[in-house]
């Protein structure tokens, strides 16, 4: 399997090479086995496909499934791709007695260098239907960070940055290491605050194992194609680790701060290396990045001073290094100086979940104003596990009073049963539930 990977970010393999995820190898016997035509109770049809797409982007396969018997049938359904096959998704269904299911499954390509097209294959328990695809080669990004190869610490966490390709125009990021799709689609608040703030995409992640890793960003702007940049990471004891921060100020955990005033913090950060960048200040349960300060050599200080304020948030420092080497220093808690129980708390009474994939989600939200003054605030709705903020809605409420909102997100047209966080947000609470839906 590491053989593989290994092709696959080289943009060498015949077959397999844009494969996104790695799925567990199709043996003969296997792939003979299932191989049994049409003449069984099922038809079995690809009826459409996505391609060709630009290496990196998602590919759909839709496969009809027609029951030509007078009984139900029910089978497993999988997607087989590449020329050395890989299993990407299986599923397992009941076909009513004549009548036709649609099955919707895919996978997101690798992001290669150059054009490429590779079979496609469902299997049933009946019989089997192929068709070929093609992916689009992916242009090299403009901007990347840090530089293409890197040697760091074993246990070190490295803060990867994929520029944009059209500064000031969205774009989707997806994320591979060693083969495997990791993180990105869609990004959470996080990371659109900071696009917002660098004109970048982020990904961080933390190498455990000693070795050779490979990093790859596939970009994919509004207006189509893909660009991708590269990483080689070389990891063992003898690399720098991540920077040190030290000389916190205050040192207590907590603030306490009034609504409107100002207050600083600061620290102290180091690096044997020499290799100090920045420091990314954010406002945590706010999603609000304060700002972006300079360090350099093997040791600065860093001072913020600004009124931004939320009730239970945390001041949070990022210090990272110019090779992307990263430390998430403790932080500081905000609490209200004057009083602080103030605030508008937030519970969720209910939802309209489970419903089915593609309707629109429902969070009532009951609120309440603990404080002595009339308030208005920004609720958020996030959701997912890879957080996306998809509804915002603005209350308004007098001392002791309290109310409810509603808040909506109209859900993906996924292909299997999923469960997923779903967080409302306020600047002084927030509450979270489990939803589900259903194909």
């Amino acid at each position: 399997m590491d053989e593989l990977r290994r092709r696959l970010l080289e943009g060498i393999s015949a077959g397999g090479l844009v494969l996104g995820t790695l799925g567990e190898a199709v043996g003969a016997r296997d792939a003979g086995a299932a191989a049994g035509g049409q003449d069984g109770p099922l038809e079995v049809s690809i009826v459409e496909t996505d391609g060709p797409v630009p290496a990196g982007e998602y590919l759909r396969v839709t496969t009809a499934l027609e029951n030509r018997r007078t009984s139900d049938v029910r089978t497993a359904v999988e997607l087989i791709v590449g020329e050395d096959p890989e299993r990407i998704e299986r599923r397992v269904l009941t076909v009513r007695a004549g009548e036709t299911e649609t099955v919707r499954q895919g996978f997101y390509t690798y992001p290669v260098p150059r054009d490429d097209a590779f079979p496609v294959r469902v299997e049933t328990d009946y019989g089997t239907a192929e068709t070929t695809v093609s992916v689009e080669g992916a242009s090299p990004l403009p901007a990347a960070s840090p530089d293409g190869e890197l040697a760091v610490g074993t246990g070190t966490e490295v803060f990867f940055e994929a520029g944009a390709v059209d500064p000031g125009r969205s774009q989707r990021t997806v994320w591979w290491v060693d083969g495997d799709r990791v993180a990105g689609g869609v990004g959470g608040p996080w990371q659109h605050a900071y696009f917002g703030e660098a004109d970048a995409d982020y990904f961080r992640h933390e190498f455990e194992s000693p070795g050779t890793h490979d990093v790859a960003a596939a970009v994919l702007p509004e207006d189509g194609g893909s660009y991708a940049a590269t990483w080689t990471v070389d990891v063992g004891p003898d690399a720098n680790g991540p920077p040190t921060v030290e000389d916190r100020t205050p040192a207590d955990d907590t603030l306490a701060v009034g609504r409107g005033d100002r207050y600083e913090v600061s620290l102290s950060a180091s690096d044997p290396g020499g290799g100090l960048d920045r420091v990314v200040w954010w406002l945590t349960q706010a999603d609000v990045l304060l700002e972006v300060q300079d360090l350099a050599g093997e040791s600065d200080t860093a001072t913020l001073s600004t009124d931004a304020f939320c009730h239970t948030c945390t001041v949070l420092p990022w210090v990272i290094c110019s090779d992307g080497r990263i430390a998430v220093a403790d932080g500081w808690q905000l609490l209200e100086g004057e009083d602080p129980d103030d605030g508008v708390s937030v519970s969720i009474r209910s939802t309209n979940a489970p419903l089915p994939a593609g309707d629109t989600l429902e969070v009532i939200v009951d609120v309440a104003n603990e404080g002595s003054s009339a308030v208005t605030q920004h609720l958020e709705l996030v959701v997912g596990h890879d957080p996306e903020l998809v509804d915002t809605q603005e209350i308004t409420l007098g001392p002791g009073e309290s109310g409810a909102a509603t808040l909506e997100f109209e859900t993906y047209p996924a292909a299997t049963d999923q469960t997923f966080p779903a967080r409302v947000i306020g600047p002084d609470d927030e509450a979270e539930t489990q939803v589900s839906v259903y194909t």
